[in-house]
């Protein structure tokens, strides 16, 4: 894992702590997180994809979906002194904890028959196989859909974050 990896990973795992407490809602778990998602997923991804690396992506991006959406209906959105202010909690970080486990399952599921080929194989034919089907940007295409979703629900359920991200969007477009 690089440097760039690194970094990322930390910044997501303090967005996820964050969660745990009240805070003012701010424009990057909004918008920088589903953008940065993307990105990580387009920048990652194979020349070819057969049949089932796609059956693959089409599960994760189903599981990240459901599990985006969940999290937003969950998350509590309210005002304190005046700021706009959100609370994930404990069904938040339960929600990345699907997301990891469904990916382990969906691994196993599609690629179960390799794997265990690849083990009999030998250790480091086994560690290529292991590293070749948990491609980063299977990940981050879950969390891609996780974090759109999250958005998009928290967007239309709830005015004030409907009108943070309208404002935040003009500051972008000036």
């Amino acid at each position: 894992m690089d440097k760039f990896a690194l970094i990322i990973l930390a910044v997501v795992i303090v967005l996820i702590i964050r969660q745990l407490i009240p805070k003012k809602v701010d424009g990057f778990d909004l918008l920088g997180l589903p953008i940065m998602a993307i990105i990580r997923t387009y920048a990652g991804l194979p020349d070819k994809l057969d049949s089932v690396i796609i059956a693959e992506l089409v599960s994760l991006l189903a599981l990240g979906a459901v599990v985006g959406y969940w999290q937003a209906k969950k998350t509590k959105v309210f005002y304190r002194d005046n700021q706009l202010c959100t609370v994930g909690g404990y069904p938040y970080i339960i929600g990345w904890i699907a997301i990891l486990a469904g990916k382990v399952i969906i691994l196993l599921l599609f690629n179960f028959s390799a794997i265990v080929s690849s083990f009999d194989a030998g250790q480091e034919q086994f560690t290529n196989e292991i590293t070749r089907f948990s491609a980063d940007w299977l990940i981050w295409s879950t969390i891609t859909a996780s974090s759109i979703l999250y958005s998009l629900t928290l967007y239309r359920n709830h005015p004030g974050i409907r009108g943070f991200i309208h404002e935040r969007l003009k500051k972008v477009g000036q």
